[in-house]
């Protein structure tokens, strides 16, 4: 009968607890209604000669760059290797991942803070007092005191009532989910640079290619007008002008090589290990963006995509819903505090006597604080919470428009560039042609050498700033894809059936 009754208490507690805890998380929300700021921004991407003429109706659009994978964006099979290792090799992505990981477990242990935290043990007391200091004449000299106790208790579990706990946990989730929202963008930026800077390795390599085929043309004109020099049919300025020319050819042979060597440190930098030759042959013996497997033409949708697929946008409205939970806290603070400390077990001072009749012990001790004075501290508390939750916005507001010119940027240079770069092409054709015919008049007696080596340092200036059109292009390409939002996704996410998340790869990674 005595155990049924330990029983019923033991059940009538724990139910006791269960509602309060019930009560706890269903309780008030101190926190504002959330509502998306407005973006300030057109509806509709500019237009003008920068913009190129619109799309003719009834034309099948390219797919919008969310929905293009970056393997399916950059098809370059060398570059996508390259893109691999860095996405597993990159010192700053890891450290990113972890900042999620230790984001997430922040996020875990305030939330458990909603919920009471039980802990079970067990105790013993021995004790031996002397009777005098008990005020007991003759008997033993010392008295023998014991005690056993096991159970189970609370302590300062506080009741969320006002909310005060539950907000806390809501800025912690969405600091968490920010922390998420930056490692996209950074794995989308990672991407884009090692796009650009691999491009540009192409392009310099390319340019060292063209200066010094030049010199190699430039010397053989110099010996022919040594040559001729030999034989009196030049005179010494021509000769200075043909040595003059080799030099600047050689002395800017030595700056593209300078700087195709930072382009590939940076490309290490950014895979995060030491390249193998191997990969690199596979650009050919002479890499060039000739041979580049360019990416195609994306779309990019209505502005207010970028609401929902830029990362950065992303961040900033997590970081209001944020704000909006600690003012949520700050109010809070203006209600009562209600904690809750309780235990429950058994007591006796013999072992066998631990589970009998009328051993059960137990304690049950609310305690309320309600602020009285406290000198301004919580309304200056309120004041700095909303003040905080009014600069989120403003900060969402600026990120949005500055997305928006991201975006108009990118589309202008992908029109301009590619126009420029017709043009440049074209303009690096006629400075050929008119070198050899400069020097077919010289060779012939019709025109001095000082005309073909104008035309010949013309020409070079046009080939390699040919080539320089050719890299902006690209990279206008790969950059307009990046603020588009694309870059995320391995493939098609329109074609895969479960999309990666960034706690997947603090899961793979881990």
């Amino acid at each position: 009968m005595i155990k049924r009754k330990n029983k019923t208490f033991v059940q009538s507690l724990g139910n006791i607890l269960a509602t309060l805890t019930v009560v706890s998380v269903a309780a008030c929300n101190m926190s504002p209604d959330y509502k998306r700021p407005s973006a300030s921004i057109a509806t509709e991407w500019p237009i003008g000669p920068a913009y190129g003429p619109p799309p003719p109706s009834g034309i099948t659009m390219p797919p919008q760059a969310y929905n293009v994978g970056w393997k399916v964006f950059f098809r370059d099979p060398v570059l996508s290797q390259l893109i691999s290792m860095s996405l597993a090799n990159n010192r700053d992505l890891r450290e990113s991942i972890e900042n999620i990981a230790a984001s997430r477990a922040n996020y875990i242990q305030q939330r458990a803070e909603i919920f009471p935290t039980i802990n079970a043990g067990a105790g013993a007391t021995y004790q031996g007092i002397p009777s005098s200091v008990q005020g007991v004449s003759g008997g033993k000299k010392v008295q023998h005191f014991n005690e056993l106790q096991t159970g189970f208790g609370i302590s300062n579990y506080e009741l969320d009532l006002f909310d005060h706990v539950r907000s806390l946990a809501r800025a912690a989730r969405e600091s968490y989910l920010a922390q998420q929202e930056n490692t996209i963008s950074l794995q989308i930026s990672l991407i884009s640079e090692v796009a650009n800077s691999y491009m540009a390795w192409l392009a310099d390599m390319e340019c060292v290619r063209i200066i010094h085929e030049n010199v190699v043309n430039r010397e053989n004109n110099l010996r022919l007008i040594q040559g001729l020099r030999h034989y009196g049919q030049q005179n010494a300025q021509a000769v200075a002008q043909a040595v003059e020319l080799v030099q600047q050819a050689r002395s800017q042979e030595q700056v593209y090589l300078r700087t195709a060597a930072a382009d590939m440190t940076n490309l290490v930098l950014l895979v995060g290990q030491p390249i193998p030759q191997e990969i690199l042959q596979r650009a050919g013996n002479n890499p060039s963006l000739n041979n580049f497997v360019a990416m195609p033409e994306v779309s990019a949708g209505m502005p207010s995509d970028l609401l929902e697929r830029r990362p950065d946008i992303r961040v900033a409205e997590h970081q209001i819903k944020e704000a909006n939970a600690n003012v949520g806290y700050a109010r809070a603070a203006f209600f009562p505090s209600i904690e809750l400390t309780t235990s429950g077990g058994t007591a006796s001072s013999r072992f066998a006597g631990m589970f009998g009749p009328y051993s059960a012990l137990w304690q049950f001790a609310p305690s309320i604080s309600v602020p009285l004075m406290d000198e301004g501290k919580n309304l200056a508390q309120l004041r700095s919470a909303k003040a905080k939750l009014r600069a989120a916005v403003a900060h969402y507001q600026k990120t949005v428009q500055s997305a928006f010119k991201d975006v108009s940027d990118a589309l202008a240079a992908r029109n301009t560039l590619k126009e420029k770069l017709i043009a440049d092409r074209t303009t690096a054709k006629a400075s050929e042609q008119d070198y050899n015919l400069s020097y077919a008049r010289f060779r012939n007696g019709i025109d001095s050498f000082l005309s073909a080596l104008v035309a010949q340092n013309t020409m070079l200036t046009a080939q390699i700033s040919a080539v320089q059109s050719h890299l902006q292009y690209l990279q206008s390409l790969s950059t307009l894809y990046r603020t588009l939002g694309g870059g995320w996704s391995e493939d098609n996410p329109t074609q895969s059936s479960t999309k990666e998340s960034a706690s997947s790869v603090v899961m793979k990674r881990g």
